[in-house]
C-alpha cells in the first residue's frame, strides 16, 4: 500500500511540475521560484565570478581584462579611417595592468600574450602621437616605465588578412567533418599527450569574445580518474568504462564584469571544443561529445572532484581515444540544408 501511495504521489508531483512549467506567467514564476533551483545557481556562479573579477583587478592580476582591452585597442588600430584619439576610456587601465602582469611572479601571462600586448600598445601610442588628450599623454608616460621581458617584434599586432589560397580546401574540410562521428568503443591504449596538445593548439585558435578565452580543458587519461569523471555526467551509462581519455571543459565566470556576458563561457567553450575535436580527428583520434546536465548534485560532485572554484562551471565533456575497429557508431543523419539556414529573411 505504501509503495502504491508513493508512486501515486510521484505521478501527481510530476503532473504538477509539468503544469507549472508550461503554465501562465504566475505559474512559471512559482515553479522557478520555489521548485527549480537552476536559475538560482546560475545567479550564484555569475555573482561569484563578478567577485573574483574585482578581487583580481584590485590585485592587478586580471589577465582577462588585459586581453579584452588590448583586443579593443587593436580593433581601433584597424578602423578606416583611424582616429587620432581613441581608447581613452580604458587606455590608462590597460597600461597599468600590462605593467603589473609583466612583473608578476610566478608569471600570469604567456610570452605570446606579453608580446601581443607590447606590440599593440607600441602601435597605439605611435598612432595617437598627435592627440592632445591628457589621458593618452599620462598613459604614454606610464607605458614608457614598463620593464618588458621580451623585445618588440613588429609582427604581433594588426596585419593584413590572408587572401592567398587556404591550406585546406572545402572538400577536405567537409570530408573531415563528415568522417567525425561520436565513437563510444575504443582500443584500450592511451593517446599520447603530444597528440592531444596538437589538437589543443587548434582549439586555442577558436574565436572568443574579445579574445578572453574564458575556459580551460581538464584532461584525464589515468584509468581510475577517467572512471570517476565519466560517472558524473548523464548519458555515459554502458560505455563510460571504455573511455581511454576524457576532457572536462570548464568555463571561468571571472572573465566578465556584467551578467549580460554570462553565456559566453558556453559559446566560447563549445567553439573551442569543436576545434579540438576536429584537431583530434585529423590525427586519427576519435571522440564523443558528452553533454553536461544542469543538476545541482552533479555540479557539486564534479566541482569536488576537480577542485573547481565557485566562479567556475562545467560546459561539456569530450571522451577521446583510438576507435575500436570492431565497434559500431551511430549514423546520425543530419537535417536538410534548407532547414538549417535562410538568407535575407527579415
Amino acid at each position: 500500500m505504501k509503495k502504491k501511495l508513493r508512486k501515486a504521489a510521484g505521478r501527481l508531483r510530476e503532473r504538477l511540475r509539468v503544469r507549472l512549467r508550461k503554465g501562465n506567467a504566475l505559474e512559471r514564476s512559482i515553479y522557478f521560484t520555489f521548485w527549480s533551483d537552476a536559475y538560482r545557481r546560475e545567479r550564484l556562479v555569475v555573482a561569484r565570478g563578478n567577485q573574483e573579477y574585482w578581487r583580481r583587478l584590485e590585485d592587478g592580476k586580471l589577465e582577462f581584462l588585459l586581453r579584452r582591452n588590448i583586443h579593443m585597442a587593436e580593433k581601433g588600430l584597424t578602423m578606416r579611417p583611424r582616429r587620432e584619439t581613441f581608447a581613452v576610456a580604458y587606455i590608462e587601465e590597460t597600461v597599468t595592468l600590462a605593467g603589473r602582469l609583466t612583473q608578476a611572479m610566478p608569471p600570469i601571462i604567456s610570452a605570446e600574450v606579453e608580446l601581443w600586448a607590447r606590440e599593440v600598445l607600441e602601435r597605439y601610442f605611435e598612432a595617437t602621437a598627435s592627440s592632445s588628450d591628457p589621458t593618452i599623454a599620462r598613459a604614454r608616460e606610464n607605458f614608457g616605465r614598463i620593464s618588458w621581458n621580451i623585445e618588440r617584434d613588429n609582427v604581433s599586432g594588426p596585419h593584413a588578412p590572408f587572401v592567398d589560397a587556404p591550406p585546406v580546401e572545402i572538400e577536405a574540410l567537409t570530408a573531415l567533418a563528415k568522417r567525425r562521428k561520436s565513437v563510444r568503443w575504443f582500443e584500450q591504449r592511451p593517446v599520447p599527450h603530444e597528440v592531444v596538445d596538437k589538437a589543443m593548439l587548434v582549439a586555442a585558435e577558436a574565436p572568443t569574445a574579445c579574445n578572453r578565452q574564458p575556459f580551460s580543458f581538464r584532461f584525464f587519461d589515468d584509468p581510475e580518474q577517467v572512471a570517476k569523471v565519466a560517472k558524473v555526467p548523464m548519458g555515459t551509462a554502458g560505455y563510460g568504462q571504455n573511455l581511454p581519455g576524457i576532457a572536462v571543459i570548464v568555463g571561468d565566470m571571472s572573465a566578465f564584469i556584467d551578467e549580460r556576458d554570462r553565456h559566453l563561457i558556453y559559446t566560447d567553450g563549445c567553439l573551442a571544443a569543436m576545434s579540438f575535436i576536429l584537431g583530434l580527428e585529423s590525427q586519427g583520434v576519435a571522440s564523443v561529445c558528452i553533454n553536461w546536465p544542469d543538476i545541482a548534485s552533479r555540479d557539486e560532485k564534479m566541482s569536488r572532484l576537480l577542485g573547481l572554484q565557485s566562479h567556475e562551471r562545467v560546459v561539456m565533456l569530450v571522451g577521446y581515444g583510438y576507435a575500436d575497429e570492431q565497434g559500431t557508431t551511430p549514423y546520425s543523419a543530419k537535417r536538410h540544408l534548407d532547414a538549417l539556414r535562410s538568407y535575407n529573411s527579415l
